[in-house]
Order: C-alpha cells, then sequence, then structure tokens
C-alpha cells in the first residue's frame, strides 16, 4: 500500500512519547476495511501475532490477514519499523467496559521508546475522538499520575468527533478517543492491528498458542497505583 501518511504523524511517529507534545492528534483515515469477521462472537485483546522475526497468526485470527499484510506494508513504505504487531477484536455483543472513557493506546513512559501505531476499524458507532489539544502542566508524572483521568477531566464536548464506520483509521498514543457512550448491548465489530515498538509486558494480553513460548510478566498494572491529577 502506497499511501503516504501526514508529516505531522510521521514526525511525532520518529520522536519519543512524550508529555511535551501540546497539539491535536486526529485519525488518519486510510481507506475501507477490507475484512470482515465469520464467527458469531470473538473477543482477543491484544495478542501478539508478530514478534521481531516471524509472523505466528492463528487459524481463529486468519480472516484478519489481508489487512495485516495490507497494513504492513504500508508502515514499510513509510518507513515505520515498530517489530510487533498485536491484534485485538470484539466481535457480537458489547460487553467490554472502560473503553467508553476517554482514553489513548500506548501511552508508556516507563521506557524511552517510539510511538506505536494504532488501526482501528468499527462496523457501527465508530470511535469517537477529541478534536482538542492537551496542555499537560511539567509536574504532570505519568509514572504518578493517570492520563486517562487527566484527560477525563478536562474534555471538551464542543470538541467530539467521530470516525466513519467500516474505514481503517490510524491513531497514534496522542489520540484521545473513546468507545461511544451508549453501545453495550448492541452488535457491533471493533478491532485493531498495533504496530508496537516495545513487548507488551501485561498477563491480560490473550495468549496466542502458536508462539513458541509464552511469558508470565507477573507485573502488576501501574495504572491501579497511578492517582488522579489535580
Amino acid at each position: 500500500m502506497r499511501t503516504e501518511l501526514p508529516k505531522s504523524f510521521l514526525d511525532r511517529a520518529n520522536q519519543n512519547i512524550s508529555t511535551k507534545f501540546k497539539g491535536v492528534s486526529s485519525p488518519v483515515t486510510i481507506g475501507d476495511s477490507l475484512i470482515s469477521c465469520p464467527y458469531e462472537r470473538q473477543y482477543v485483546l491484544r495478542m501478539m501475532i508478530r514478534n521481531k522475526d516471524w509472523f505466528f497468526i492463528p487459524d481463529e485470527l486468519s480472516w484478519m490477514k489481508p489487512q495485516i499484510y495490507e497494513l504492513e506494508r504500508l508502515q514499510k513504505w513509510n518507513r515505520l519499523d515498530n517489530p510487533f504487531i498485536y491484534v485485538t477484536v470484539c466481535h457480537g455483543i458489547v460487553t467490554s467496559e472502560l473503553d467508553d472513557d476517554w482514553h489513548v493506546d500506548g501511552f508508556s513512559t516507563r521506557f524511552e521508546h517510539l510511538p506505536e501505531q494504532n488501526y482501528i476499524c468499527s462496523s457501527v458507532n465508530p470511535t469517537e475522538y477529541l478534536e482538542q489539544s492537551f496542555d499537560i502542566p511539567s509536574d504532570f508524572d505519568p509514572l504518578k499520575h493517570n492520563i486517562h483521568t487527566f484527560y477525563q477531566d478536562r474534555a471538551d464536548n464542543s470538541k467530539v468527533r467521530q470516525c466513519e464506520a467500516n474505514k481503517v483509521h490510524l491513531i497514534d498514543p496522542y489520540c484521545v478517543h473513546r468507545r461511544p457512550k451508549g453501545t453495550n448491548g448492541i452488535v457491533r465489530t471493533f478491532w485493531r492491528i498495533s504496530f508496537i515498538p516495545i513487548e507488551i509486558e501485561d498477563d491480560t494480553c490473550t495468549i496466542n498458542n502458536l508462539m513458541p513460548f509464552q511469558k508470565k510478566y507477573g507485573r502488576k498494572d501501574i495504572r491501579e497505583t497511578l492517582t488522579r491529577y489535580i
């Protein structure tokens, strides 16, 4: 796929994650979705399907292969080299929680690293985002303060926008977004293909039985210890 991503997006993609970013990060529309989930219900949370060396796509995610490979080509065309790929699928009646609060994906500062790229798509009630800039104060510490509640407390409802259904959109860790409120109980397909610079050390990720080894990280979710910035 020879789609040139916006220069502003690529500039951010080549600089380490930082609280100093003060601009607006809106989704980039990539194009129509190439895939459709064949199951009545499927739930996969951040399953690793590529490590630094090889693809390991299990049969239950084979329906996603055309989209995965197409987006990998887009990444390469734009010289984005994040080596790990993770897949999330929420297909069926919506029962998930917390994802309808304002949040960002991949904003971790435990290690210095480049931003991840998340390609998302919703069949109905597509993702909402804030076309809003946030000035994060200098005393905000992402290892102590919760970045998600920081955004929730300062969200401007007049700046809410919505992605298009059945379109692939690209977001980075600066894009504040959520599943629309009031969608619990409806039938919806949401998928995310994430190109990530570092391994996600989280035991809640869905296990890929094709991987040659499965690590147990034993790490407590740092979000459980973070405090609200006042």
